[in-house]
């Protein structure tokens, strides 16, 4: 059984013909499918790397039973115009070949999918990772901010008439798209490997004996708002001569200028450090390790990996209230999105209370345990098995 898959995911390909991805679908996400299903079509948005310094720090995500269609961005209102009768051409013809389509949601390319699947009869399920209104309100853009109830409407009535629907949280996202007649599965995209209890112990080691710089970590997306990396360097600035000396770490890609230069007029010039970009895996666990506080300011979120992998490492978390992050910590760690003043009283609170880091990390440990391989694998497979139960039938 071939099953397409859809999302506006940007992938990078040499000339090869191998894929790649800055870390979120390596080939491992892909198996996860073809467990269950014999082949993938994966349709995205590409981008063709010219050099070898281009590919470094990128997760190779081409493997056996996974073919790739690149099509344009349907994100702006020109290609919107010039290029949806290409789209719907080569997306017709590849859902022809499948036998049905998973959609991530929210995505343009996933909700023309979804329509073409439909008008061709073809079963479809979809993927809910993100809420399109926060994605697009907050990204800071006029058009962005018009283009947010459209997006919303589009995705709420995909979700709506999908026979099958997973979710990356336990409610929040449940709440605003609702499935109200097909099956529904809560299970997180994202997975931690078995964490043996030697990773708490040595958290708790380096909290009790904690240096100077204290470091704060954020993981994200360089590019837009959608992070809150302005509010986290306005409350930082707030605060700076209160706290013990620190050093303001983040692990992203994207432009980094109006972020120096934002820093810079904050007088945080020497506190703000940018650590481009990591493999997934062992090398940001290893970078999360060097964290002694992480923050994860968001404006918009589905149900963060980065937060999940931090909690697994044991770090203190502090986070915004924005997606399923309150479905992630104690609700004393939590603050409004762009609260940068709330953010700062929190973090004036923490930063040398070790008995609550103790105490924080512990618990994320804990709670990050819902999140491993095998129990996610085995939520995972249940559904997909279903899915595949379904589409056989022919319904």
């Amino acid at each position: 059984m071939n099953v397409l898959w859809a999302h506006d995911h940007t992938f990078y390909f040499t000339d090869s013909g191998k894929f790649y991805s800055s870390g979120k679908l390596p080939y491992a996400v892909w198996e996860r499918y073809l467990s269950v299903f014999d082949s993938l079509t994966v349709v995205s948005r590409g981008k063709r790397m010219t050099s070898a310094h281009e590919m470094e720090k990128k997760s190779l995500s081409s493997g056996a039973g996974v073919n790739f269609i690149v099509l344009p961005s349907l994100s702006n209102p020109v290609n919107k115009i010039t290029k949806k009768g290409y789209v719907e051409r080569v997306l017709t013809e590849a859902v022809m070949k499948a036998d049905a389509v998973i959609a991530r949601l929210p995505s343009e390319i996933g909700s023309e999918a979804i329509a073409i699947a439909k008008k061709l009869g073809k079963p479809f399920a979809v993927e809910v990772v993100a809420c399109a209104w926060d994605g697009l309100w907050n990204y800071g853009s006029v058009q962005g901010k018009l283009y947010a109830p459209i997006a919303t409407w589009k995705t709420k009535s995909d979700v709506k008439e999908a026979p099958y629907a997973i979710y990356v949280t336990e409610q929040f996202l449940q709440k605003r798209y609702p499935c109200p007649s097909g099956r529904t599965q809560s299970c997180s995209n994202v997975e931690l490997p078995e964490m043996g209890e030697d990773v708490l112990q040595r958290r708790l080691e380096r909290i009790r004996s904690m240096k100077t710089p204290v470091t704060i970590g954020l993981i994200g997306s360089l590019n837009g708002k959608t992070k809150g990396i302005d509010t986290a360097l306005n409350a930082l600035a707030r605060i700076k001569d209160q706290l013990p000396p620190f050093k303001f770490r983040i692990l992203g890609d994207g432009d980094k200028s109006r972020w120096i230069a934002m820093a810079g007029s904050l007088g945080l010039q020497e506190n703000v450090q940018f650590d481009g970009v990591l493999p997934s895996g062992s090398a940001v666990f290893g970078w999360l390790d060097s964290v002694d506080i992480y923050i994860q300011p968001s404006f918009q979120e589905g149900l963060p990996r980065a937060t999940i992998e931090a909690m697994g490492r044991g770090c203190p978390v502090i986070g915004s209230t924005a997606g399923g992050i309150p479905e992630l910590l104690d609700p004393g760690c939590l603050f409004k999105p762009g609260q940068d003043k709330q953010l700062a009283a929190l973090l004036t609170g923490t930063v040398i209370n070790r008995d609550w880091m103790l105490e924080q990390a512990s618990r994320n440990f804990a709670k990050a345990a819902n999140f491993t391989k095998t129990k996610l694998d085995r939520d995972r497979s249940e559904f997909w098995h279903s899915f595949h139960q379904y589409v056989s039938r022919g319904v």
